[in-house]
């Protein structure tokens, strides 16, 4: 039995891969267009994937000396300003930090020895994320934002070109927390149309949220969905 998630490293990697193929598709004058985050660039959304696959190799870099760091040791703060500092830069040079950041991530990820995937920690804003999670989270980061990037229209990656495996395990994940994130006293009836039906909340009438897979995961994940479907909390 061994603890790396190689299933999510090899997930996560596919999708680095993607990402910088969709990285490719942006010229200067697409890096400053808006992207589809309220406030932010595309040039925002690269420079902010290259900033937090650092993040996370800086994670795995203290985990081999046996310490246990913060993924943004500056707080919140140091997130905003390391996705502001940079992100107007020509697209050559966002895209080339991109690649250079995940290289150095999947890098720190093949040099991880077994004993440190068991038990080596990193620090989220909520509290301690085994290795294993930071995987997961990256995997996250990297396919979520790259449909924020807005770039379908130059052939980029959209809802429709999420992978499976993905979908299933976000999904599983998200459901998760739902409860928490729904309004007072009220529960949903999640209907997808390729996957088993869950109720989730306190109430006698739940609220029929039904459709493709890919829409309710929109939905989760703030950004889409019916209208009709209960407003949640930031996820």
């Amino acid at each position: 039995m061994t603890h790396v998630p190689e299933h999510w490293i090899h997930g996560c990697t596919d999708a680095h891969r993607r990402l910088e193929a969709a990285a490719d598709l942006v010229t200067d004058q697409v890096a400053r267009r808006p992207s589809a985050l309220d406030g932010w660039s595309v040039g925002h959304v690269l420079n902010h994937l290259a900033r937090n696959a650092d993040s996370h190799t800086g994670v795995f870099a203290a985990a081999a000396r046996g310490e246990i760091r913060a993924q943004y040791p500056g707080g919140p703060d140091e997130r905003v300003q390391l996705i502001e500092d940079g992100a107007d830069q020509p697209a050559r040079v966002l895209i080339a930090n991109l690649r250079a950041a995940n290289s150095r991530l999947e890098s720190a990820w093949s040099t991880t020895i077994e004993s440190i995937w068991a038990n080596g920690l990193g620090l989220r804003p909520y509290g301690a994320a085994s290795l294993a999670e930071f995987i997961f989270l990256r995997w996250r980061e990297v396919e979520l934002h790259a449909i924020d990037l807005g770039i379908g229209d130059l052939g980029g990656p959209e809802w429709s070109t999420i992978p499976d495996g993905y979908l299933d395990l976000e999904t599983t994940i998200s459901l998760r927390g739902l409860l928490a994130r729904l309004p007072e006293n009220s529960a949903v009836h999640i209907i997808p149309d390729e996957r088993p039906s869950y109720v989730i909340g306190l109430g006698f009438e739940p609220i029929r949220v039904s459709g493709p897979g890919r829409t309710i995961l929109r939905w989760l994940t703030g950004r889409g969905g019916d209208p009709d479907w209960p407003k949640l909390a930031a996820w």
